[in-house]
């Protein structure tokens, strides 16, 4: 996937679930997510729950403490790094996969219903890819399962512009959305987007940035200034601070179903 740099690995393990201030690991922060994965669950009952890019487990442990007592479902997260995998804890399965490699096959039995979730990943698809990769997504479904995703994304093309130029200048090759730029890319796809929620919206600070990105403090210096010319007023996103900058990234929860 495009933007999934190397120097990100150093975040891997339960370290990830530190970061951006435990955003990643906080259960009111996710319930927007896990109460549309649990209805979109109810309304297509399948076999298996998996979570692509799933990290340590956090969102499917949530899940499961959501369904509680004994579950015929099936809860498998889905990550290409194995350092995330090694941290999930049990009863959860594990396949080391990349999105663009996964296969229904890998996942269910013939005959069995199949739910995909994800958190905080089309970004990394990158606008070129994006369109490609969620069409991948729609061919392991059946139609009448579900996708379930938490997406970066804007209402307003100005704040998309801003997001967007701020991860440019750090040349992470990640490209953010607008929510209609992105319900389309999904119906284009073969999905119908039957139900979007906000979550809450993830600031970042510069340093933080810097930590993720391995970017040296100069060209954080550089960037802030580069951010300061170019939004002008636009403060919603973009964030000045005496001492740098804040990034403030909004969040929507989509839940479509295959067609």
């Amino acid at each position: 996937m495009a933007g999934s740099t190397s120097n990100e690995k150093k975040l891997y393990g339960e370290t990830w679930n530190e970061v951006y201030g435990g955003y990643f690991a906080d259960p009111e922060v996710a319930a927007p997510l896990i109460d549309s994965i649990l209805l979109a669950a109810d309304e297509c009952a399948p076999a298996v729950i998996a979570d692509l890019g799933g990290g340590t487990g956090f969102v499917l442990s949530q899940v499961a403490g959501r369904m509680g007592g004994p579950r015929p479902v099936r809860l498998v997260c889905v990550d290409v790094a194995r350092e995330q995998l090694d941290d999930c804890p049990e009863p959860l399965g594990v396949l080391q996969c990349s999105v663009e490699d996964l296969r229904r096959e890998m996942l269910v039995e013939r005959g069995e219903g199949l739910l995909l979730c994800m958190r905080s990943v089309m970004h990394y698809f990158g606008r070129d890819a994006l369109e490609a990769d969620v069409a991948g997504m729609r061919s392991a479904l059946e139609p009448g399962e579900y996708l379930v995703h938490q997406t970066i994304c804007f209402d307003e093309e100005v704040d998309q512009e801003s997001a967007n130029l701020v991860y440019e200048l750090m040349d992470t090759g990640k490209w953010y959305p607008t929510d209609a730029q992105l319900a389309t890319v999904m119906e284009a796809g073969g999905f119908k987007v039957v139900l979007k929620r906000k979550a809450p919206s993830l600031p970042i600070t510069d340093s933080e940035l810097m930590l993720r990105y391995d970017v040296d403090a100069a060209s954080m210096e550089r960037i802030g200034r580069e951010l300061a010319a170019q939004c002008g007023d636009r403060r919603r996103v973009y964030i000045p601070r005496d001492d740098g900058f804040t990034v403030r990234l909004d969040y929507i929860v989509m839940t479509c179903l295959a067609q």
